[in-house]
């Protein structure tokens, strides 16, 4: 359940306007390697490069379908939900975009990542593994600045959160089961991510004045 909401959340509400902005921004791109295409259909001894034209076709559509995903996700319920708590994290060097992967981690703080890679144009299905990933975060900057969101303390900060919240629906509601109270899954849920945003903070305001 706390999925789905979360789902919801990331989901709604849905501007129909942003997919057409967003193709348009890329539409003399498109157009021109359409007419490229079709100048070598049937030309032969150019197939190496219309199937090179076609791979750079089918990477700029899902450029294109990554960038309408993360504007998406940008406008929508937990996107806001990440810059209404940006005041609130950016003490442990963070921006809205990781606040608002964390508040989708929720479920589970593997999600974390996966949000990440939705909300930086990389698309669903992004790992600890991921190349692309690793590489996007290494060049993500505060705007209008040269400075880098992901540096080595903010990287700690939030491990350190990660290791100390209490980020699972599920073993909070287990939490309730047992103690068939609603008041100690509260509890636990309060002072664990009272005691991780914390620990974030010293992390990161030690680690950037040590650095």
């Amino acid at each position: 359940a706390v999925a789905v909401i979360v789902w919801a959340a990331a989901y709604f509400p849905r501007n129909a306007e942003i997919e057409k902005t967003v193709r348009a921004e890329y539409a003399a791109s498109l157009a021109q390697l359409d007419q490229q295409v079709e100048s070598l259909e049937g030309q032969e001894g150019r197939d190496e490069q219309r199937e090179q034209l076609e791979q750079q076709q089918q990477e700029l559509q899902d450029l294109i379908s990554n960038r309408v995903s993360a504007v998406q996700l940008e406008q929508s319920f937990l996107g806001r939900a990440g810059k209404l708590i940006e005041p609130l994290v950016k003490p442990l060097g963070w921006d809205w975009r990781i606040g608002c992967a964390v508040v989708a981690s929720f479920p589970a703080r593997e999600v974390v990542i996966g949000v990440m890679g939705v909300i930086y144009d990389l698309g669903e299905g992004q790992n600890e593994e991921s190349a692309n990933l690793r590489d996007k975060l290494r060049k993500v900057h505060w705007p209008d600045s040269d400075r880098k969101v992901f540096t080595i303390p903010v990287a700690l900060s939030i491990m350190v959160f990660f290791a100390l919240c209490a980020q699972c629906g599920a073993t909070l509601v287990v939490i309730r089961q047992e103690t068939n109270s609603w008041r100690w899954p509260i509890f636990t849920f309060a002072y664990m991510t009272s005691l991780a945003y914390v620990g974030a903070l010293l992390t990161y305001q030690i680690g950037s004045r040590l650095m």
